[in-house]
């Protein structure tokens, strides 16, 4: 637009920044204030944002805010660096390991903008392609679905390394999860696993999803083929009355419902480093496993837990105890004596103390003992040429409860330990010689 002026050359005004030079040429020229309406009009904004700019007002810088996640920079910092252990895939996980181990108290939304706008956070999470699929649901009790999340390699803080997998067996239709641990994924544990999981759940769902691993399947479904279960699993499958879906061969889509929730188990990796041995593992996974079923769930939104009673009259009922035991794993079991120790072939080894009188079972594979007590790993163990086998944390603890007013106790500890050690190569040796 332009604007008439005495004295002067007409004026284009063409947006706000324009008025700052208008009200110049008019105080210079002594001439009368613009009609600020008509200018409004002409451009399409408030009269009072004319007036605001006509007058020269800048714009007021506004003070930014802290963040209540402010406070938690350095943790986020030290989690969030290169030579960290810990590993988080998502924000998602970050926020509630915060919440979990340091009390975090603001929105996910919140969290997720404050890492956002700090770029050097924000890089460390990476968006992953997500693959086209249709969503589907089913009616309640008809499906579950199953997978491994396979070949996890974590590490104590202790430096001792192990490779575990964690069974997942989902409910497709209240989203209800069931997971548990194990070291090998072999057709034993694999049994045991879903056994054990259709106790948890107290009934059978109609239909189950798989993968197309040898343990299940002898031929894999293809596009062309409907594929073929091994006589085991079929046999398994029969008695315990649901029918077998094989997922297609490489689309894991097709089984997208227990596909993303493999997200929740890696939060485990959250404690790589952090956690003393393999029975804190076991308990920081329930305690995943337990948030994600009283989370609302984004498709049905209903918790988990809530939809599942609903979802457990419709299950089919479980097949009998005879039946259910043939399935699971086969081990020996074992009393864990007062000093922390049960026997294995004429050894003894530890466990923590709280065991101490009670029926553990042991599982062997690789060499090593797999200590469960209410189908919870506690130990895994070396087998041992040793008489007495104590681990070093369990024999402090065992100690700590036998001479609880001796001062300098840890290093007495110690000194105890060492000892134990010098007799056990002794003993070893004239064994040896005899």
């Amino acid at each position: 637009m332009k604007i008439q002026i005495k004295l002067q050359k007409e004026i284009e005004i063409n947006s706000k920044e324009d008025l700052k030079e208008l009200k110049k040429i008019i105080e210079v020229n002594g001439l009368e204030k613009p009609n600020f309406s008509e200018l409004s009009r002409r451009l399409g904004i408030d009269r009072r944002t004319v007036k605001k700019y006509y007058n020269g007002e800048e714009k007021k810088e506004r003070k930014a805010r802290a963040s209540k996640v402010d406070k938690y920079e350095e943790i986020i910092r030290r989690l969030l660096d290169k030579d960290c252990k810990q590993i988080f895939y998502y924000k998602s996980h970050l926020y509630r390991y915060l919440e979990r181990e340091y009390g975090l108290e603001v929105t996910r939304n919140t969290f997720n903008h404050y890492i956002l706008k700090k770029e050097e956070f924000a890089d460390y999470f990476k968006k992953r392609k997500k693959q086209e699929a249709v969503k589907t649901e089913t009616p309640l009790g008809k499906q579950a679905q199953f997978d491994w999340k396979e070949n996890i390699k974590f590490e104590f803080n202790t430096g001792e390394e192990i490779e575990i997998n964690i069974g997942l067996l989902i409910l497709s239709a209240s989203r209800q999860k069931v997971a548990n641990i194990y070291i090998s994924k072999d057709q034993e544990n694999l049994l045991d696993f879903l056994t054990r999981s259709f106790e948890q759940l107290e009934g059978v769902p109609k239909q189950l999803v798989i993968d197309n691993a040898k343990t299940m399947m002898t031929n894999s479904r293809t596009t062309f083929s409907k594929g073929k279960p091994n006589k085991k699993f079929e046999q398994y499958a029969n008695d315990f009355g649901f029918t077998i879906k094989p997922c297609l061969s490489k689309r894991p889509q097709t089984k997208a419902k227990v596909e993303s929730p493999m997200r929740i188990i890696d939060e485990i990796l959250n404690y790589n480093g952090v956690l003393d041995n393999i029975e804190q593992l076991h308990k920081k996974l329930e305690q995943i496993i337990d948030e994600a079923n009283l989370r609302v769930c984004q498709a049905t939104d209903v918790p988990p837990i809530v939809f599942f009673k609903k979802e457990k009259e419709h299950l089919l009922p479980l097949p009998s105890e005879k039946v259910r035991s043939s399935y699971k794993s086969k081990s020996y079991e074992a009393k864990v004596n007062l000093n922390g120790l049960f026997n294995f072939k004429n050894k003894k080894y530890s466990v923590p103390a709280e065991y101490s009188g009670k029926t553990i079972k042991i599982n062997t594979h690789d060499n090593r003992l797999y200590v469960y007590y209410n189908r919870k790993i506690v130990r895994i163990c070396k087998i041992s040429e040793f008489k007495t086998n104590y681990s070093q944390q369990d024999h402090l603890q065992m100690f700590k409860m036998t001479f609880n007013n001796r001062n300098d106790i840890e290093n007495q500890a110690e000194l105890h330990f060492r000892e134990l050690e010098v007799f056990n190569e002794q003993l070893s040796q004239v064994i040896g010689k005899s």
